[in-house]
């Protein structure tokens, strides 16, 4: 009887001891375009300019020092939405273990020039197993110029992996008001558990 507590109590203990360790880690991810873009591409679905037949509205993404939030770089969200119409973003493939259950939370800092109750435009991202390629693949986090200055935005999402152990996830701005409109992000922060 002794032996039985003795080895129940020593089972006990080592799953006790052992448990931590056979959790898996989250995955951690985090950018604030110090060194360039890393694994980021640009993209966007924005409306014909009708004073230039054939071509796009005017957009940029591009790195700058002009706003930054933590060290000194952030990335600058640029584009004419006289239109009424546009949706520009960065996105980025995770590579996580395949075929496995993920919650995967996105969050980041938008900086906006000024306060307005008008929705200029709007905060958007997305989480998934297919790369993002139109403006209704994302989820509306918000109007940005909520406050002048910076404000953080998050989105999490239960996904699964599939077989090749991807997981997509986009983060940017959408037109809601006739205007030429600037925005800067920085501090991004992805976690998948």
């Amino acid at each position: 009887m002794i032996t039985a507590v003795v080895i129940f109590a020593t089972v006990l203990m080592a799953v006790w001891l052992l448990l931590p360790k056979l959790q898996p880690k989250p995955e951690f991810f985090s950018d604030s375009f110090e060194n360039g873009f890393g694994d980021w591409t640009l993209d966007s679905q924005v409306p014909e300019d009708p004073n230039n037949p054939g071509e796009t509205v005017a957009w940029k993404i591009e790195r700058t020092s002009d706003v930054s939030l933590s060290g000194d770089h952030s990335v600058l969200f640029q584009i004419d939405g006289t239109q009424d119409d546009g949706t520009i973003w960065l996105e980025r493939k995770l590579e996580l273990p395949s075929n496995s259950a993920k919650i995967v939370t996105l969050s980041f800092q938008l900086w906006s020039p000024s306060e307005s109750f008008n929705t200029i435009a709007e905060v958007v991202a997305y989480i998934g197993e297919d790369n993002a390629e139109v403006e209704d693949d994302f989820h509306v986090l918000g109007a940005a110029d909520q406050v002048a200055g910076w404000k953080a935005y998050s989105l999490s999402v239960e996904t699964n992996t599939g077989s090749l152990g991807e997981v997509f996830v986009a983060f940017g701005i959408s037109v809601r008001w006739e205007t030429e409109m600037s925005y800067f992000a920085d501090s991004v922060e992805i976690a998948a558990s």
